[in-house]
């Protein structure tokens, strides 16, 4: 099938920097709220919850509440675990749009390729509180062998610079290494082995030149984008998009789920796409920062995707669901990521998009929440509340559980041990709108 994501690519664009401290302050009480477990679902009623120096300190229906708290009043109100978007790319986006992350709801991201002197001032900023943002858990540049002009790239053209570049990024004090489909076998496979020595994972997209067993097999941690649809559109027994059905991937589908590979679809990104270049704006293009808007108009020109292999798109967007359903019955579990939209908005969307592919409110919730701590295997600190675990939370007025739209309803968020009350929340929305240029 046609490898989509070839032709979608991302330009470098660097915004100014804005946003406010987010700096730890008095403690925080949630007082009367219902608790959701987003691990199972079950909602506990009528308690408080207590946040001191960005961990959860106490819950219960009764607790003590230090003098100077900062007080939300929970009463009819439900509290999640922050969300996390796991395909971000934040050189793309701006660093100006990282407090639009915080004010709807998102308290970490996954970048999934950028330059290394953009993206780890970027992370210093918002760690040092400078910068009101989301945790960057992150890949530093691509290793490929992409032509001239793709952005955010280390070229690596064999197995001795894979192994080099593997090496520098680790001492650079990257989280993973991202490849993608201009890598080349031989980098591949040295990456595969190279990057576990050094107590790192590899993910991304899996390479024209390698198939989605073999990246299974070799240790890929998580696949992006289906593999521009890839996952499911070649299952080896000449099926294609067009053909699809469960009885041609279920192989492909059960050797995904046991070797734990996790699939990113980023299925509001793959929607989109055909309709942004038929030349439609981006969804919620009047919050999209300028970086954005300019990144999306230069894609769409490079690009020169014709009628024809838009139509490709569409059709696989149209099965998409499907596939998602199949992959989720057969044990595979997912991730919630954007890509290149507007930061935040973008989340809430994948999730509706989860959820009309078949995964229930809670299943969808999971997919940024428990999941992405599950896969960053810190399954001990968050993804859900309970004491001890980090105090990045979202008060929500109504019940995701029952219609996922209701993640946007966002009453306020913690991160960091700073309160983001409405007003703030408001404020910072207000600011990132303008009129669509």
């Amino acid at each position: 099938m046609h490898r989509f994501a070839a032709n979608v690519t991302w330009l470098v664009a660097l915004a100014s920097v804005a946003g406010a401290a987010a700096k730890p302050g008095s403690p925080i009480a949630i007082t009367n709220v219902t608790i959701i477990d987003v691990a199972g679902g079950a909602h506990q009623s009528n308690v408080s919850v207590l946040i001191q120096a960005g961990r959860i300190a106490s819950i219960g229906p009764k607790i003590d509440i230090p003098r100077g708290a900062s007080r939300l009043n929970g009463k009819g109100k439900f509290l999640i675990p922050g969300l996390w978007d796991m395909h971000s790319h934040h050189q793309g986006t701006g660093t100006g749009a990282v407090d639009l992350f915080v004010a709807k709801g998102v308290v970490g991201t996954r970048d999934m390729g950028a330059d290394a002197d953009f993206i780890f001032p970027l992370r210093a900023q918002i760690q040092a509180g400078e910068l009101l943002g989301p945790e960057i858990v992150l890949s530093g540049p691509m290793l490929d062998d992409a032509p001239a002009g793709f952005p955010y790239r280390r070229p690596t053209r064999n197995a001795s610079d894979a192994r080099n570049a593997v090496r520098d990024l680790k001492q650079l004090g990257v989280d993973f290494i991202k490849v993608h489909d201009h890598t080349p076998r031989e980098v591949f496979f040295a990456i595969a082995e190279e990057a576990p020595k050094l107590g790192l994972t590899f993910a991304g997209h899996v390479p024209s030149a390698v198939t989605v067993e073999e990246a299974a097999d070799a240790g890929m941690r998580s696949i992006e984008h289906l593999a521009n649809f890839n996952v499911f559109g070649d299952c080896g027994t000449g099926e294609t998009v067009a053909t699809y059905s469960l009885s041609g991937c279920a192989v492909r589908f059960d050797k995904l789920a046991a070797k734990g590979v996790w699939q990113t679809p980023t299925l509001a990104f793959s929607q989109s796409m055909p309709n942004v270049f038929s030349g439609a704006p981006l969804d919620h293009a009047e919050y999209a920062s300028d970086s954005l808007l300019k990144l999306t108009r230069d894609n769409v020109q490079l690009s020169h995707l014709d009628s024809k292999t838009l139509d490709k798109f569409r059709q696989a967007n149209e099965i998409t669901p499907r596939a998602i359903r199949d992959l989720q019955a057969h044990g595979n579990r997912f991730l919630a990521g954007c890509d290149g939209l507007v930061p935040g908005f973008c989340l809430h969307d994948e999730l509706e998009w989860f959820t009309r592919s078949g995964l229930s409110p809670l299943q969808a919730l999971q997919t940024a929440t428990i999941n992405p701590a599950l896969f960053l295997g810190r399954q001990d600190s968050q993804g859900t509340i309970a004491v001890g675990k980090r105090g990045d939370v979202v008060l929500l007025d109504a019940d995701p559980t029952i219609d996922i739209r209701n993640t946007t309803r966002i009453a306020a968020v913690v991160i960091r041990g700073k309160l983001v009350d409405r007003s703030t929340i408001d404020r910072i929305i207000t600011n990132h709108r303008r009129t669509i240029r």
